[in-house]
């Protein structure tokens, strides 16, 4: 953070120079390690949704054949439907194995997948393996193609369409969230002003 963004914490929020370098420490040293183990973040937790919708309306639909009781369903809808219950995860679990870069396991009966990568490669490549994996997840539960030969084939293509994303987006999006410290720091002072919120 510049120092002119350092006085105006200061001044305008009452926040000490001892605070805001503890609060630029942790992040650096306790934060963004995470969200860099975290590859392709936005991928998982968006396949995990589109299944978990799928398998949230497959179940409902068992439910209502069975259901002799309306309340019933509507309270076990009303339930199913709330965002935080998930029914599918998808775990990324990075292992000490030279032999095997990466692969994916289902978990017993459509509740998830479990893909592990070999935790000493480089970033890039661990992106590259882990979208090819997430296309192998996609493909068993997503995709109503009824020729699913060759599987590999169809993961890379899966793999090549979700980084051909993420490339075009730090080529165009991602320039419209770049900002110098200034205009950061004035953004959030106008919508998070205590007065104004």
């Amino acid at each position: 953070m510049d120092e002119a963004v350092t006085e105006k914490f200061i001044n305008d929020f009452g926040v000490t120079k001892e605070q805001i370098k503890k609060y630029e420490r942790i992040y650096a040293n306790e934060v963004i390690p995470v969200i860099t183990r975290h590859y392709l973040s936005h991928l998982v937790i968006t396949i995990e949704e589109l299944i978990n919708a799928k398998k949230k309306m497959e179940f409902l639909e068992a439910i209502k054949k069975t259901s002799n009781n309306v309340k019933d369903y509507v309270a076990i809808e009303r339930a199913v439907n709330k965002k935080m219950i998930r029914v599918f995860s998808i775990i990324l679990a990075p292992v000490d194995s030279e032999k095997l870069k990466a692969r994916t396991y289902f978990i017993g009966k459509g509740t998830g997948a479990l893909i592990t990568y070999w935790k000493d490669l480089p970033e890039e490549q661990i992106r590259i393996l882990l979208a090819h994996e997430l296309g192998h997840v996609a493909i068993k539960y997503l995709f109503q193609d009824t020729n699913l030969t060759p599987a590999d084939g169809l993961a890379t293509l899966f793999g090549f369409i979700a980084l051909q994303d993420r490339s075009n987006f730090y080529k165009t999006r991602a320039q419209e969230f770049s900002d110098d410290d200034m205009v950061i720091y004035n953004k959030l002072a106008n919508i998070c002003n205590r007065s104004s919120m």
